[in-house]
């Protein structure tokens, strides 16, 4: 895409990118695609799409089944705007610890008052928000996970379990987590981790990014269940369809052991990701 603003913060490089007619959030290597706006579309076929997914995994699951919604990583907003179609005009704590950002999504991303009233945007440390709330919420959404720069106090078993006391007794807590096409190791942690709090823990990939979207359910549920939840929505709403695309191509399937679990204490998830690099790396150099 071509720049169209850019500016250095006191946490990060934000870009902004336009291309054919979308803006695109980039931070810092620019090495990911943080937000996607497009006037013309609501769906974007990135992770994204994919956090209105989350709470067909509870059984009689529909459009009703969300009341508000906590996004940890708010970016532009994408999540948001996309929750909001899915939901209706429920209320979104969006929490993002950059002011900035908060600022260049409300200009370039449609993340305004006008286009998103039920969009309270707040600048706060995710998981300070998180301890402080009283607020349960239908859906907790964690994207924060800004490659490779992951907060380690993001990944942890504690964590997960403030998540949970947050969530409402049907409630979804859905992660943004990435991968390669064939590494999914730091997928695989998180997912481990996250099922030492969640009785179910399910894992969707994100068919055009290198993205796995991992959700915990609070109530004990299983794969039929979404397919169900899938099925019985209107024909053409755009819950649906995304949760039509995840059955497709999804490899939707359920986390089942918890080989490695990161604690506040350990949690070595910046060796995770730089083994994945180095890694990839050297496929790449390899002759």
């Amino acid at each position: 895409g071509e720049l169209v603003y850019d500016v250095e913060s006191a946490e990060n490089y934000i870009q902004v990118l336009e291309e054919d007619g979308r803006y695109l959030l980039a931070l810092n290597e620019g090495h990911a695609i943080h937000s996607i706006y497009d006037p013309d579309t609501l769906l974007t076929g990135g992770p994204w799409d994919y956090f209105m997914a989350g709470p067909l995994f509870t059984e009689g699951a529909s459009t009703d089944s969300v009341d508000n919604a906590l996004l940890i990583g708010l970016a532009g907003g994408t999540v948001a705007r996309q929750l909001t179609a899915a939901y209706g005009s429920i209320p979104i704590d969006g929490v993002e610890i950059d002011p900035e950002i908060v600022r260049v999504g409300r200009e370039y991303f449609a993340m305004d008052e006008e286009q998103l009233p039920n969009l309270n945007a707040v600048v706060a440390d995710g998981r300070y928000f998180l301890r402080t709330t009283d607020t349960t919420y239908d859906l907790i959404g964690v994207d924060a996970y800004r490659q490779p720069y992951i907060p380690f106090q993001l990944t942890t078993e504690e964590f997960f379990g403030e998540v949970s006391d947050r969530l409402s007794p049907d409630g979804a807590a859905v992660v943004n987590a990435g991968r390669t096409d064939t590494d999914y190791r730091l997928v695989e942690a998180l997912a481990s981790t996250m099922k030492a709090v969640f009785p179910n823990v399910y894992l969707i990939d994100v068919e055009r990014f290198d993205n796995t979207i991992i959700v915990g359910t609070k109530a004990p549920t299983d794969l039929a269940a979404f397919a169900a939840s899938v099925d019985n929505l209107p024909p053409g709403s755009i819950l649906r369809e995304v949760g039509t695309a995840s059955l497709a191509t999804g490899n939707v399937r359920e986390q089942t052991t918890m080989d490695t679990v990161f604690t506040d204490d350990h949690a070595p998830v910046e060796r995770v990701v730089d083994q994945i690099i180095l890694d990839a790396a050297r496929e790449e150099t390899a002759p």
